[in-house]
């Protein structure tokens, strides 16, 4: 693997796991039923996107211009996977040891929330009342759930790097000079 593939990976996975960590603190402390907002969560996933993209953007320029697209998905894939593993390490220890009772706050924020929308969708009472229950007995931060959403997001994301890296790509020509010449 290219050391400034690798290094930059590595940088930026860091950047944006702290930047998760610090985004984590900021929504604990002010408001906490914002986890379960759709629009903080769109907020930080489009964030997400950008900074890895920014990161392949930067190794390009680092690679004098031009990056494989090995090279750009790999970039993408390491930023992503370090950053969703700091911050995710981080909510499990938040919710699980630091401050356990917020798990009832962000239940009963989700649980408002999935109401509003069922309803508005026309489920019927007994319908919303059989998800209520299952939601009440599930513990959406527990190791295995957490683990659960950390390949999932890394899914979506390697979806979405494999997109940006064929955005990006750009082969140098003077690297396929066949050595017959």
């Amino acid at each position: 693997m290219n050391e400034i593939v690798k290094k930059n990976g590595i940088s930026f996975g860091v950047l944006l796991g702290v930047i998760s960590v610090i985004s984590t603190v900021v929504i604990y402390v002010t408001n906490p039923e914002n986890f379960v907002n759709i629009w903080v969560g769109l907020g930080i996933f489009f964030l997400n996107i950008i900074l890895g993209i920014v990161a392949v953007s930067k190794t390009k320029k680092s690679l004098g211009g031009f990056i494989t697209f090995k090279e750009a998905f790999t970039v993408y894939f390491i930023t992503m996977a370090i950053s969703s593993l700091i911050g995710i390490t981080f909510m499990f220890i938040l919710f699980n040891f630091i401050d356990p009772s917020i798990k009832d706050t962000i239940m009963d924020a989700t649980i408002k929330m999935s109401v509003n929308m069922m309803q508005k969708a026309g489920l019927k009472t007994e319908d919303i009342r059989k998800s209520l229950d299952a939601m009440k007995e599930s513990d959406n931060f527990s190791l295995v759930n957490q683990l659960k959403s950390f390949f999932v997001g890394l899914l979506i994301h390697t979806i979405i790097g494999l997109i940006v890296a064929a955005a990006i790509k750009k082969e140098n020509p003077n690297a396929f000079v066949s050595s017959a010449e």
